[in-house]
């Protein structure tokens, strides 16, 4: 086996340890509260809300995006930043789902307003996937500074305040908390969603 297919198969392995540290820690909670029909709310509030999680599955990343890199020969390294982009967009998808499905599973798939408020209070459950598709962004941009001023990246750092607005404000004015999370996430959503202002044809026509 080549250096190359090491570092592929060793990264491969790394963009699971997110998914598979939360599933595990969650299930290890799970029995220790005793297994029940559905998920308890608090064991997905304490997976979500843990830093060592987080900080532990966003390392790895990190570490499997190095490797793809090294195991990537130096002719290649600009087409595979856009392959690693993908990769990153598809990790903060996932992560996303799989967030929605335990928030409304934990709250018997019929309680919207609990599982909203779950997703909400979890705030690594939002952070998590809004990180990583800034990251695929500054992947992508090769770092460059200026890519943070694209209307997408805001609305991702408008995301990423979200959880931090709950947890900062919420625990002193819980509705002052809550009501500024949700229209930072209104604003992120809509800023991120929207689709790119077009050019008025005087500037298409410009020479370059």
């Amino acid at each position: 086996m080549s250096s190359s297919e090491r570092y592929g198969d060793a990264s491969a392995l790394l963009y699971l340890v997110p998914f598979a540290l939360s599933g595990v820690y969650g299930l290890y909670l799970w029995v220790r509260a005793g297994i029940s029909l559905t998920l308890p709310s608090s064991v997905y509030l304490t997976v979500t809300r843990d830093p060592y999680v987080f900080v532990a599955g966003s390392v790895a990343i990190m570490l499997a995006i190095v490797l793809d890199m090294r195991g990537t020969e130096q002719g290649q390294r600009k087409a595979k930043l856009a392959s690693l982009g993908n990769t990153l967009q598809s990790v903060a998808i996932a992560s996303l789902v799989l967030v929605l499905i335990s928030a409304f599973y934990a709250n018997g798939f019929i309680n919207v307003t609990g599982a909203a408020d779950d997703f909400m209070v979890g705030r690594y459950g939002l952070v998590f996937p809004a990180a990583m598709v800034l990251l695929s962004y500054l992947v992508t941009a090769q770092f460059k500074p200026a890519s943070l001023a694209d209307r997408k990246v805001i609305g991702i750092i408008a995301l990423l305040l979200v959880p931090a607005s709950i947890y900062e404000i919420g625990r002193r004015q819980l509705v002052l908390g809550l009501g500024l999370g949700f229209v930072l996430l209104v604003l992120g959503l809509v800023v991120y969603l929207l689709p790119p202002r077009r050019q008025s044809p005087e500037k298409q026509e410009q020479p370059q």
